[in-house]
């Protein structure tokens, strides 16, 4: 006795594997016996249904069952072809059982539609079940498939999960993430479980300055505004401005006006000048702009804490330094000479400059060489204010002290020196 399937493979202990919807045949073949046989198949333990019929070319009987469309329910069917010729001889018998495989039922993606956060690294978890042989799961974003996923099948080969590690970014945001289940051995279209991402993130900010205003042109005096620019998700709540990293507050007699995302300066100085930066808030924390540097360009004034009064001897030459603060820093110098009789301008010759200071050489050669030094110095913004005054006496006068301007000046006015 041999049992065969339709394309005449012969089949032993299983029949298979076939898929869903298949309809099939099998075959019992039955040599020898007298009497002839009879042949019966059992399904189950029920007798079913056969074509049995004599095979003169090959002298045995053949008994043939049609089955379909196999269904879930046929997975290890058992089915018998039992030959028997005489109530008292033992029948012979042969079995198989049905198998078969399995597109996947269903497949979920865990803990869709959940907004996430951009940069934190996420494990998602994509479920799958009814498959046979166990389904193989795949991932997508955007039509493009991910690698380095991981799955684990459960005990009884039922279920399949694939476990995928992935740290998105604010530019994932509204690609399709997807997971799709399929079974090679089975002709049938994937199942695909996925959703629309949602990406938060961190305030992404940045400076703008007022779009009147050139930055390389603003001098003191000059009313400034920015604008911050801010892209977040979710909506930031909140705007902090700051100036050399010290948080900025709405001052109005400062000049200083906070209003959301807009920082207003009005009338900048040389002390609003430096480095600008704006913060927004939101649930996914805090994001700071580059810095914007602010310059604030002005004519040259004198630099604090210089001496200012000089003791210098008759043919003893003295060097006087005159240092400004200016910006831009190129600037132009000019030097003149006061005393009682007349005002005359320093010779070329006698003056260096290196930056934003100059030296004259001065030597007093007579009384009326004793007198004032006027320095100023001028840069594309203008002309120095008020000169930076030097007052030259004769060595000793002052116990040859120098004085500076942080000292008082009573002491040199004193001394009947027009200042001018």
């Amino acid at each position: 006795m041999v049992i065969r399937d339709q394309l005449g493979m012969e089949r032993t202990t299983v029949a298979g594997p076939y898929s869903e919807g298949d309809n099939i045949k099998l075959r019992c073949d039955v040599y020898g016996g007298r009497p002839t046989p009879t042949v019966t198949w059992y399904r189950d333990g029920v007798a079913m249904v056969a074509d049995t019929k004599y095979m003169p070319l090959g002298k045995h009987l053949r008994s043939e069952i049609a089955l379909g469309p196999l269904t879930r329910q046929d997975l290890h069917t058992k089915l018998v072809c039992r030959a028997s010729n005489h109530a008292r001889a033992n029948p012979v018998e042969q079995s198989v059982q049905i198998d078969m495989n399995f597109a996947p039922l269903n497949i979920r993606l865990i803990g869709a539609h959940q907004p996430l956060s951009a940069g934190r690294r996420y494990d998602l978890l994509c479920q799958s079940a009814g498959s046979r042989p166990a389904a193989s799961i795949t991932w997508f974003l955007d039509g493009v498939r991910l690698d380095k996923s991981k799955e684990t099948t459960s005990a009884d080969g039922n279920q399949t999960t694939s476990t995928l590690s992935i740290v998105l970014n604010r530019t994932d945001a509204g690609k399709y993430l997807s997971c799709k289940a399929y079974n090679t051995y089975v002709q049938s279209d994937a199942l695909e479980d996925g959703w629309q991402l949602d990406i938060q993130y961190v305030p992404d900010a940045s400076v703008r300055l007022g779009s009147s205003l050139d930055p390389d042109a603003i001098r003191e005096g000059t009313d400034v505004y920015f604008d911050c620019i801010v892209k977040a998700h979710p909506a930031v709540y909140k705007v902090e401005w700051k100036h050399n990293n010290k948080t900025l507050t709405r001052n109005i007699s400062q000049g200083v006006i906070v209003s959301k995302h807009s920082l207003v300066l009005q009338g900048v100085s040389r002390t609003t000048a430096g480095n600008y930066t704006c913060v927004g808030f939101n649930a996914e924390g805090e994001g700071s702009s580059p810095t914007f540097e602010l310059n604030v360009m002005y004519a040259p004034t004198c630099a604090p804490n210089q001496p200012r009064v000089y003791g210098v001897a008759k043919q003893e030459n003295a060097e006087i330094r005159c240092v400004v603060d200016a910006n831009p820093p190129d600037v132009e110098f000019k030097w003149t000479f006061n005393n009682s009789a007349e005002s005359i301008d320093v010779q070329a010759s006698h003056i260096s400059r290196l930056g934003t200071s100059s030296i004259v050489s001065y030597t007093p050669m007579t009384e009326l060489d004793y007198g004032t030094l006027l320095c100023s110095a001028t840069n594309k913004i203008g002309k120095q204010r008020q000169p930076c005054v030097f007052h030259i006496i004769a060595a000793g006068e002052f116990s040859n002290r120098i004085v500076t301007e942080n000292e008082t000046m009573n002491s040199a006015s004193d001394l009947g020196w027009r200042l001018l």
